[in-house]
């Protein structure tokens, strides 16, 4: 069965009346707009679905843009927390490298005495050799701290390589846009589909209002050939008639006229509906 396809949906209930249908003075099945929000009205309805539909959509695409910003954050505050400890380090650096300097002064010092005379041979070789062990160890921290400075700066660059690399972020918005995008689709093709059993409803209801007319059409279209017939009857009964009783008969043909007259007007009436049903009835 085909339909009248300029039909227009809209999601949601009907604006207002002069939205709602083609004309104010236009019969309700002429409507050519249909509401999705008032198609369904029941617990189950249409709109219902499409709301449910989109929290499920927007609680998915939320998800997963906040899994991804909490994975950004934790990668975040790990660099954040390395430049601490580098900026520490830093610091502590610099202390070794205060104290070490203190213990090449004395070193200078000692050198000095000894060529003096103040320190005997015996005081200078061991506190020459203590000032050297004590250098070490400053050289040694300030190795290690060297070291793990270097770590931090290679763990930072590396991570945000990797950052840049994968796109976390990115990829869950293209991700989140994806769900909406295929939930919007879904809320269409429901739109879609229940507007069409909608109109289908009602075109089933216009085809049946057709042939209710179609079928009283007929009869009428027999009333009247029955009417032809008898009226050709009549004229055949006239040919003999008397005077007297053809004026009683022209009264009673004027009646049956009449009669006639009316039965048309009412087909003109009905041919009219039909045609204001606007029902194509061919497959």
């Amino acid at each position: 069965m085909k339909v009248d396809s300029n039909i227009t949906l809209f999601v949601g209930g009907q604006p207002g009346d002069s939205l709602a249908t083609e004309g104010s003075g236009k019969k309700q099945e002429n409507r050519k707009t249909i509401f999705a929000g008032d198609l369904n009205p029941q617990e189950n309805s249409l709109q219902s679905r499409i709301e449910q539909r989109k929290k499920e959509a927007q609680k998915q695409a939320m998800k997963v843009v906040g899994d991804a910003f909490d994975g950004d954050k934790a990668i975040d505050e790990d660099i954040e927390k390395r430049h601490q400890n580098i900026e520490e380090l830093v610091e502590d650096r610099q202390r070794l490298l205060d104290e070490k300097a203190g213990v090449d002064a004395r070193a200078e010092d000692l050198e000095k005495a000894y060529e003096a005379g103040e320190v005997s041979a015996e005081d200078y070789a061991v506190e020459k050799k203590n000032l050297r062990e004590e250098t070490q160890v400053y050289e040694n921290q300030i190795s290690a701290n060297e070291n793990q400075v270097e770590q931090e700066n290679s763990t930072i660059r590396a991570t945000k390589i990797e950052k840049l690399k994968h796109r976390e972020m990115d990829k869950a918005q293209e991700q989140a846009e994806d769900i909406l995008d295929a939930a919007r689709d879904e809320i269409v093709g429901m739109v879609v589909e229940e507007g069409k059993d909608h109109i289908e409803e009602e075109a089933e209801k216009r085809e049946e209002q057709a042939e209710e007319i179609k079928e009283e059409k007929e009869e009428l279209e027999e009333r009247i050939e029955e009417q032809k017939e008898h009226r050709k009857e009549e004229e055949e009964l006239l040919e003999d008639m008397p005077t007297e009783e053809m004026l009683t008969f022209d009264k009673m043909q004027t009646d049956v006229k009449q009669e006639v007259q009316n039965i048309l007007n009412k087909m003109k009436l009905i041919q009219e509906d039909i045609k204001g049903a606007a029902v194509d009835t061919t497959c």
